[in-house]
């Protein structure tokens, strides 16, 4: 271990790999201090820490169950005193210091589409991920992270949350994202960040006038979460 921080990240199928490559370069410029654990299907060595072999799940597993990856490499994560996920398919932008994300707990980034809105929670009951009243806050599933032990503790929380659904036969409506904010209305983060850190690559007036309804202003991009379409 070189670092503190490991920054987790997940490229299965080619178009991934690409997304990888240049996510990987981003965040050697402008993230913290940090080792990169990137979970892969690909055959070729990238220029990271530790590259973990990963299966493509397919949809909509590969989203659904990214936390059981995490929870599987405890022995390795725990070793790190602060861990990150991102969406690979994101860029870092601009330098982020480590007081910004930082913090005693989880750090968690508010939805861009969603700020000072109650957002797209599981509504069904019968779901694990089920949230009752309004959410203060809606969290996006793509940057989120904190103290090691705090994050695999919710990472082990949301597989099991996970598991339950799918022996009920349930997928909640938004996936992991939907279980992250089941998880984080019981449990919140110590640190939420602005959507600085899942910045839509075409960042138009419906963004921008969200934003100014939630009294933010303009936001300057850390994070870039790209168009699906490109890299």
């Amino acid at each position: 271990m070189a670092s503190k921080t490991a920054l987790l990240l997940i490229a299965c199928g080619p178009r991934y790999w690409g997304y990888a490559e240049e996510f990987i370069s981003s965040a050697l410029e402008f993230f913290v201090p940090h080792d990169v654990i990137l979970f892969t299907d690909c055959p070729h060595t990238f220029n990271v820490a530790r590259q973990i072999p990963c299966p493509a799940l397919g949809f909509p597993n590969a989203t659904l169950k990214r936390y059981h990856l995490f929870t599987e490499q405890q022995q390795i994560l725990s070793q790190y005193e602060n861990l990150f996920y991102s969406d690979v398919d994101m860029r870092f932008v601009a330098p982020v210091a480590e007081e910004e994300i930082f913090s005693d707990g989880i750090t968690a980034t508010q939805h861009p589409g969603y700020v000072g809105l109650s957002g797209t929670p599981e509504t069904r009951p019968v779901s694990t991920a089920y949230v009752s009243g309004v959410l203060r806050n809606y969290f996006c599933g793509g940057f989120n992270g904190g103290k090691a032990e705090i994050f695999l503790c919710m990472a082990h929380a949301i597989r099991c949350a996970v598991d339950t659904d799918s022996r009920n036969g349930v997928i909640a409506v938004w996936h992991d994202e939907s279980h992250l904010n089941r998880y984080l209305q019981a449990y919140p983060p110590a640190k939420v960040l602005s959507p600085a850190f899942c910045y839509p690559d075409v960042a138009g007036d419906y963004y921008r006038n969200i934003w100014r309804n939630a009294g933010l202003g303009e936001i300057v991009p850390k994070l870039l979460a790209l168009e699906k379409g490109g890299s």
